[in-house]
């Protein structure tokens, strides 16, 4: 056979780089075997050696263990990745493959005169229906805005818009960018810059995708929902449902409502999604600790019934009555506002000593050897220390763990999270910062340290966990909570998040430490349940 000139070598590398990028994009946690299969599949003569080098040469892909290594894109890289031809099954009008869900919404959708809320978990591909649907809207002749909550988020939607329709023009406003809709096909906008626009495009349609849709039924954010230029709009979100009811008021006329939802069972029956076991694990507070909980929720508690009562503070739901006591504690001298700072100062100490009691540190100790089995891991909390705190236990037993929070510089945390997608880092501690936008690669363990009130944010947490695997094992969560206390299921904390998981679950177990001195033998059976995949004897009794 003769010998490839060095000519024939970089053509086929041009052909087959951007089919192995798509692959990846489509199959992450494929082995060099499957993906030599994929590709050849799709009719482009290639073989398994040519595969593999470029694997092992090109550092935008990573691979996780080794029998046999299976890979991935890491984080962000595939910002800079444009396919030159069409990388979707014949036939389909979009650049890339869809899930039979993603179609069914897109059809939804389309079904209401295109508009709609597409509500599915975090991790489940509703990028790819955002964009499927601009892509409609640009074959039509129109113009598409898509909105965002973060410049995080502007980012990764600039990255995707360029990676799958780069024969169209695309501009951003925020981050200091100041484009216009007038001047492109697709202008991707922060709604911090979207709030007040003044959009001429000259009478020509347009659509509004809106990722997180629910950010903007909040004051001044709701102006970025323009009814006069978007005739199509399309919201995403993993979870629709506002806690002071913007869905309703303010979403709702806008959008139209919900169009179509893919829950937690219905994403594992698609495959979409991982098989996932839960572990509640019930800690006490110290003597200390006890004292200053109870003292804080006494006052918590009478100051909101007399707020309640006297100053005709909406009881329910929770987000319209927090609004209202701020709005009352931004007030005059009078007796509401005294009594409105005084809540939110006994709100924010009960809040405080429920995020870091002695009990959900020595919990970290307890997970250590969970923590090195996973393929990575996530520990959610509530407030900067415990993060610190948790990271620093995990590195003094073995493992390369890193805090991630909003006082970091900007570099520092986008090396933390590289680190965290190459595998230079095993376990990233933060504060709220991870639970929405982000594009992570999957972890197989999530230790949820002070679990939130917010159904909304559980759910986002869950969803940094729950993509689906490329050798099936189970996605695991730990969620920590104060026994007797409002963190407290049987309490009826998180109702309507456990309602939703349990019957889905492959299996939910409450492990409720009645004494810290038996916590070896708790850790032991806390670790063989999430590990070995069957309920440990005798379990703790609950």
């Amino acid at each position: 056979m003769a010998k490839q000139s060095a000519e024939d070598i970089l053509m086929q590398v041009n052909k087959l780089f951007p089919e192995l990028v798509r692959a990846l994009i489509m199959h992450p946690g494929s082995s060099a075997r499957e993906l030599f299969k994929r590709i050849k599949d799709r009719g482009l003569k290639v073989t398994k050696t040519e595969v593999n080098r470029l694997l092992y040469s090109c550092n935008i892909f990573w691979s996780i263990g080794n029998s046999p290594p299976r890979w991935q894109l890491i984080s962000g890289t595939h910002a800079a990745i444009v396919p030159q031809q069409k990388t979707a099954s014949p036939g389909s009008p979009y650049p890339f493959d869809l899930y039979a869900w993603q179609e069914a919404a897109l059809t939804a959708w389309r079904d209401k005169n295109r508009k709609g809320v597409v509500e599915a978990i975090t991790g489940s591909g509703k990028t790819l229906i955002g964009i499927a649907a601009a892509l409609e809207e640009l074959i039509d002749g129109g113009k598409v805005q898509i909105l965002v909550p973060s410049t995080v988020l502007l980012n990764q939607w600039a990255a995707r818009v360029e990676q799958y329709l780069p024969q169209y023009k695309l501009d951003l406003l925020g981050d200091g960018r100041h484009d216009k809709l007038a001047d492109v096909d697709i202008l991707v906008a922060v709604v911090n810059s979207a709030r007040d626009p003044v959009i001429d495009i000259d009478g020509q349609h347009a659509l509004l995708v809106a990722d997180e849709c629910p950010r903007y039924a909040s004051g001044s954010n709701a102006n970025a929902l323009d009814e006069e230029t978007f005739d199509s709009r399309l919201g995403l979100s993993a979870t629709y449902e506002r806690p002071d009811d913007g869905h309703l008021t303010i979403l709702d006329p806008f959008f139209g409502g919900i169009c179509y939802e893919l829950d937690y069972a219905e994403a594992i029956a698609h495959e979409v999604t991982a098989h996932f076991k839960v572990a509640l694990v019930g800690v006490r507070f110290n003597d200390t600790e006890q004292a200053v909980y109870e003292e804080a929720d006494d006052k918590a508690r009478s100051h909101r019934s007399w707020l309640i009562n006297n100053a005709g503070v909406t009881a329910e739901p929770f987000g319209k009555y927090m609004a209202e006591v701020q709005a009352l504690s931004d007030g005059g001298e009078g007796e509401s506002t005294g009594k409105a700072r005084a809540y939110l100062s006994a709100f924010s100490r009960r809040r405080k000593v429920l995020a870091n009691p002695i009990a959900k540190q020595v919990l970290i100790d307890f997970l250590v050897p969970a923590a090195h089995a996973a393929e990575r891991v996530l520990v959610f909390t509530e407030q900067v220390e415990p993060a610190e705190d948790a990271a620093e236990t995990l590195i003094v037993n073995g493992l390369k763990a890193a805090a991630i929070h909003s006082k970091l510089p900007k570099e520092s945390s986008r090396a933390l999270l590289e680190g965290f997608a190459n595998g230079s880092l095993d376990v990233l501690c933060a504060p709220k910062v991870l639970d929405e936008g982000l594009d992570l690669p999957a972890a197989d363990l999530g230790i949820i340290l002070a679990a939130s009130q917010s159904r909304r944010q559980m759910i986002q947490r869950m969803g940094r966990v729950l993509r689906r695997k490329p050798d099936g094992r189970f996605a695991r969560f730990v969620i920590a909570y104060v026994i007797g206390t409002s963190e407290d299921p049987a309490n009826g904390a998180h109702e309507a998040f456990l309602d939703k998981i349990t019957d889905v679950a492959d299996d939910v177990v409450n492990f409720r430490i009645a004494d810290l001195g038996v916590s070896k033998k708790m850790c032991e059976y806390l670790n063989d349940f999430m590990w070995t995949g069957e309920i440990p004897q005798p379990r703790m009794a609950t």
